[in-house]
């Protein structure tokens, strides 16, 4: 009850700043709405882990002990959940695909050309569009990739390698302040 309590704070909280930089749109405010974002994620990731008993499954996958269903969701949510949550939700992938080829289209303008100085500082923005679409499309794909990787490692039995890997990653993520 306290982390949904706390949860809908730090949400109302970032709500509040999202009006804050419509009302002045600065770098400042902009830049203090992502650290508020971040740190409403690093509290969900917190009341996951508190729902989710991920620890549980340590002395599981240390022991080689056979993990059940529940355990195998548990481990999926924890590795690869947020892909996976990441991909359901996520709309946007035709629009970046489409202005990524928008923005290389303008910049195959330039190819042909003897550029001057307004033409390479405007070749310069549409470079910077383009690396911003790039980045969404790779953080996409690298989701999609993620997800298929875990469900392909995970088809069959674990080998005693595959549990001595799960029980480092599952330390790993439980020390991290960030999963």
């Amino acid at each position: 009850m306290g982390d949904a309590r706390q949860l809908g704070a730090a949400i109302q909280k970032t709500l509040d700043l999202s009006l804050r930089c419509q009302q002045a749109e600065t770098s400042d405010n902009f830049g203090l709405l992502e650290d508020h974002v971040g740190d409403l994620e690093g509290q969900a990731r917190e009341a996951f882990e508190s729902q989710v008993n991920v620890a549980a499954l340590l002395p599981k996958l240390k022991e080689r002990k056979p993990l059940l269903p529940e355990d195998m969701k548990a481990l999926e949510l924890l590795i690869v959940g947020d892909a996976e949550y990441y991909l359901q939700y996520e709309t946007e992938v035709d629009h970046w695909k489409n202005e990524l080829g928008r923005v290389l289209g303008e910049i195959g303008k330039f190819k042909a050309s003897t550029l001057g100085v307004d033409d390479l500082m405007h070749l310069r923005a549409l470079c910077r569009e383009a690396r911003e679409a790039l980045a969404d499309l790779i953080f996409y794909f690298d989701a999609k990739e993620r997800t298929r990787k875990f469900q392909t490692a995970t088809q069959g039995p674990i080998d005693a390698d595959g549990y001595r890997v799960l029980a480092e990653i599952v330390t790993a993520m439980l020390s991290s302040d960030k999963m």
